[in-house]
């Protein structure tokens, strides 16, 4: 079942595998102690308002969390998160090059949240591609078709959009 989390959710040994269910975040909640072996493999959620969150998330191996932060908006509703090892099954038409990217994608599901916020999406070393430069990674987003979002900060493992106000891979 989905768990919500209505105070403070704390990591302290472990992974907590959510299957088709999710971690959901009340309100007043958040959650401490999130590392590269304490997160959710899974959905979390994070109901409103978000303002800045972390989401704990990675898959089996690898933690692979994403930040948002609300600039506008995100009062009301939710956001979920998780993450997919592997190139998108739609890659070839985004025009990205799928042999200089990070093989992994992440999921962000709204409901009822509306807003304009940055995200930054973190990865690990072997998810990149070999030989692919982090510096020029650029983000697009799916959503029945793929849109092109704009880029702020790019680090070795994580790259953020900025501005952005439409979910989805």
């Amino acid at each position: 079942n989905n768990v919500t989390v209505s105070t403070l959710l704390t990591f302290t040994n472990g992974r907590i595998t959510t299957g088709a269910n999710k971690i959901i975040i009340g309100t007043a909640g958040s959650h401490t102690g999130s590392s590269s072996a304490r997160y959710v493999v899974g959905t979390m959620e994070k109901v409103g308002p978000v303002g800045t969150f972390i989401y704990a998330i990675g898959d089996a191996t690898n933690y692979t969390p994403v930040t948002t932060a609300f600039t506008a908006g995100g009062a009301t509703g939710g956001l979920a998160a998780n993450t997919t090892a592997g190139d998108h099954p739609n890659i070839a038409t985004s025009g990205l090059d799928s042999t200089q990217s990070v093989n992994r994608y992440w999921t962000l599901t709204s409901t009822g949240l509306t807003g304009t916020y940055d995200a930054t999406f973190a990865y690990v070393a072997s998810d990149k591609d070999g030989g692919s430069d982090a510096t020029i990674y650029e983000i697009e987003r799916y959503a029945g078709g793929w849109n092109a979002t704009t880029i702020g900060t790019r680090n070795a493992t994580d790259t953020q959009a900025t501005g952005l106000t439409a979910f989805g891979d």
